[in-house]
């Protein structure tokens, strides 16, 4: 299924006295870039929460900012392993640490440790997690349905660009004769002669777009086949996009007529305005 890349949650859930909440912002971008902000997580729980992400998501760039805010009276205790580490490292200094006072530490940060948010488990915190990624997805999914549909209908426009402008062709090929022959006969060369004639067909056979066509309905299916693919991924999108771009490209290099230029023209737009909206797919 498509999604976007563009994409925000709000979720909270309370705890033994905590307000937990959990926001993801998406935007878009080339890889998956995470800035995962929290005032009561361990890197530990950090890097299962990451684990999780890259098993969901595949690119852009997240802000994720998870919080926990005592809703009764705090309860605060001394973080005992910090302090530990402090009088580790001045025991290895000439500082003298016999008059040291508690005034001397209290304003060391996260030398105090709310009680309550440290009683917040790892799986509360996947908890919550996997409810605030879910409603993440499936806003990537309603908003990737959107751009699915306009996509669609470029699809359709394209096609019957295709099919106007291999008429107008075929139609037109009889007219491209004449005017080779005319030019020819404007420089006083004989198109009887057999090296004219055989420049005369080279010149149709340069005009001919038949096989440029061709490969537009083949990366036309294939852009359809992933657009309703369950694994829809915005790079192969662009890349068939990309694809077909070159194509209408060669096609108006060739043809000559207006009609002819104008089809092409036509594609090409529709083609160069996915190309600008596949940016936000992920």
């Amino acid at each position: 299924m498509l999604r976007s890349m563009t994409a925000y949650v709000s979720i909270n859930h309370a705890h033994k006295g905590c307000s937990i909440s959990c926001d993801i912002k998406s935007v878009n971008g080339k890889s998956l870039d995470i800035n995962f902000k929290s005032n009561f997580i361990l890197p530990k729980v950090e890097l299962g929460v990451r684990e999780l992400i890259s098993k969901k998501v595949h690119r852009g760039n997240l802000e994720i900012n998870f919080n926990a805010e005592t809703i009764a009276q705090p309860s605060f205790a001394l973080n005992k392993k910090l302090i530990k580490e402090i009088k580790e490292e001045l025991n290895k200094s000439d500082l003298d640490i016999k008059n040291l006072s508690f005034s001397d530490i209290k304003d060391i940060p996260d030398i105090f440790m709310d009680k309550k948010k440290s009683a917040v488990s790892e799986n509360i915190v996947k908890k919550v997690f996997k409810e605030a990624l879910l409603a993440l997805i499936e806003n990537k999914e309603i908003e990737g349905e959107k751009i699915k549909k306009t996509f669609t209908h470029r699809i359709k426009r394209i096609h019957k660009n295709l099919i106007s402008l291999a008429k107008v062709v075929e139609k037109n090929n009889l007219k491209r004769k004449k005017n080779i022959l005319n030019k020819l006969n404007s420089a006083s060369l004989n198109a009887s002669e057999e090296s004219i004639s055989n420049e005369v067909v080279n010149q149709i056979i340069k005009s001919d777009i038949s096989e440029e066509i061709d490969r537009l309905y083949f990366h036309k299916s294939s852009l359809s086949e992933e657009l309703a693919s369950k694994k829809a991924k915005g790079k192969k999108i662009d890349f068939i996009l990309l694809e077909m771009l070159r194509e209408v490209n060669t096609i108006l290099a060739k043809v000559t007529f207006s009609k002819e230029k104008k089809y092409a023209l036509d594609i090409k737009i529709h083609i160069e305005e996915m190309r600008e909206q596949v940016s936000n797919v992920e």
